[in-house]
């Protein structure tokens, strides 16, 4: 069996399928659950864990646009290239904006 594709839906599903609702879920973990039914819309990354934890899975499972596999925010300039602003040979101070 390939592997699940986790819409809302199939979200929703599963935890009804574990005889819970969003809202039952909310208030067990102190949250209000109105905030869980923006989970679909809003980023929550509370209540994401809270889901995914309820359901087994990992939030980057459930939520894969959300959670990048890579987060590396590092500009590699040996394979990119210097930056424009890496390009002038005046010193920092002296740069000016284009």
């Amino acid at each position: 069996m390939g592997a699940i594709n986790w819409t809302p839906k199939r979200i929703l599903c599963e935890i009804q399928e574990r005889g819970m609702t969003l809202e039952q879920l909310a208030l067990r973990n102190g949250r209000n659950p109105s905030s869980f039914r923006h989970v679909w819309k809003r980023p929550n990354k509370i209540n994401e864990a809270i889901i995914a934890d309820f359901i087994g899975q990992k939030v980057e499972t459930l939520w894969p646009r959300r959670y990048p596999k890579t987060t590396t925010r590092i500009y590699d300039s040996a394979k990119h290239g210097p930056l424009e602003s890496q390009k002038s040979n005046a010193p920092a101070g002296m740069r000016t904006a284009a």
